[in-house]
């Protein structure tokens, strides 16, 4: 998990939020920014330390 995909992610999906016009586009936005969250909060995860080194 990168860090600073998952903040670009918000941040696209923050502009995409401002600029919906309906509900359920909001709802999906928010679905999708709130997992996005919910990766940076849980921090680097193991199985992509072990990817890494074996590059």
């Amino acid at each position: 998990m990168n860090p600073a995909k998952q903040h670009k992610k918000l941040h696209k999906l923050q502009s995409r939020a401002e600029e919906c016009l309906t509900r359920g586009e909001a709802q999906k936005i928010l679905k999708k920014a709130a997992k996005a969250q919910r990766k940076l909060e849980k921090g680097p995860s193991v199985d992509s330390d072990v990817e890494n080194q074996a590059r």
